[in-house]
């Protein structure tokens, strides 16, 4: 039986969110949520004590958003932690023979030994017609997955569920009505930059690169020489905005913003190799990146497609005294509003 009420936990590198939605009617409604500055080093760390501190903190949040007991809770791990793939040149096989061919392709893409990561995989398509299954695949190392339940153990959590944060974007973002367009979702973090091509609900191509918000802060203090505190203040202030400060914080972000950019062109590029009937309508923008002022025309200008900013809040029921102040810094929530979006 489905949980009345589901908690989203997103345990990011600089802040921990959570929502809470209840799922007791038709369509979920917003129960809380509420985030937290994230301890340092936290969860990123192997030590006991910053592990503990982390659990603490992740707890204290979940008081103050005053989650339901009885509430199921299911976590993201990082996108740059784990291995994902969408596999397409597999013959028709049954379930039992993807097993086989499943651990056998994961070599090809996970840089540890299969037996070091637990597989999951869905069938996107299998057809015996054409000779061919579709599988995607999520590897995430057994370490990873353990560290994430023994920080939460300290606190008497047990997640019922872990998943990608491109999952949950997806949930979120697109969902699975037949009529949505097909969408590239590009998550703009703080370590990397993920994409992911959504088609029906179903993730058809996944992609990911080390660049993130880090990286922009950076080639600020490189370029402007400032300090980092400085550099993450004018980041946000200015942004990819061409005619403010003389264009300089512009200056600073463009390289590694057309870097991110290009590597969005190669993923639609090759998604329409594979699928020239399917093509991509829209690109939506999550992640604390696509905050950035004149990120969205940009990136809209560059590839010629509609670009959006990320509605978490689209298909949940809310109440009017919600703060909308609240509601406008939703896209921060995503990952963690599709976690609470799942049900079992």
């Amino acid at each position: 039986m489905a949980a009345e009420y589901v908690t989203g936990l997103d345990i990011g590198s600089f802040s921990i969110k959570a929502v809470v939605l209840s799922h007791k009617g038709k369509v979920p409604k917003l129960f809380s949520f509420g985030s937290i500055v994230a301890p340092q080093p936290g969860i990123f760390s192997d030590a006991e004590p910053d592990l503990e501190i982390a659990a603490k903190a992740i707890k204290n949040l979940l008081i103050s958003i005053k989650v339901p007991s009885g509430s199921s809770i299911v976590i993201a791990l990082p996108e740059s932690k784990i291995f994902t793939r969408v596999i397409t040149d597999l013959p028709f096989l049954t379930d039992e023979e993807l097993v086989s061919a499943i651990h056998y392709s994961a070599e090809e893409f996970v840089p540890l030994p299969v037996d070091q990561v637990n597989l999951y995989w869905q069938v996107i398509s299998r057809s015996k017609q054409h000779n061919n299954t579709q599988v995607f695949v999520v590897a995430s190392p057994k370490n990873t997955v353990n560290k994430y339940l023994k920080t939460l153990a300290y606190v008497d959590l047990h997640p019922s569920a872990l998943e990608t944060e491109l999952i949950a974007d997806a949930r979120a973002l697109v969902g699975n009505n037949p009529f949505t367009p097909t969408t590239l979702i590009i998550q703009l973090g703080a370590t990397s930059s993920d994409y992911a091509v959504v088609s029906k609900g179903v993730i058809l191509l996944t992609r990911s690169i080390a660049t993130g918000g880090m990286a922009l802060t950076r080639s600020i203090c490189q370029y402007l020489n400032f300090e980092p505190t400085q550099a993450e203040e004018y980041k946000k202030a200015y942004g990819l905005l061409e005619d403010q400060l003389g264009g300089k914080i512009y200056q600073a972000l463009k390289p590694l913003v057309d870097i991110i950019i290009s590597e969005a062109s190669r993923v639609i590029q090759s998604f329409q190799t594979q699928n020239p009937q399917n093509h991509i309508k829209r690109v939506v923008l999550t992640g604390g990146g696509a905050k950035l002022p004149g990120v969205v025309g940009y990136f809209a200008n560059t590839l010629g497609l509609e670009v959006q900013e990320a509605d978490p809040w689209q298909f949940i029921e809310k109440d009017s005294n919600v703060s909308p102040k609240l509601l406008e810094n939703g896209m921060h929530y995503t990952v963690a509003v599709g976690l609470a979006l799942r049900q079992e």
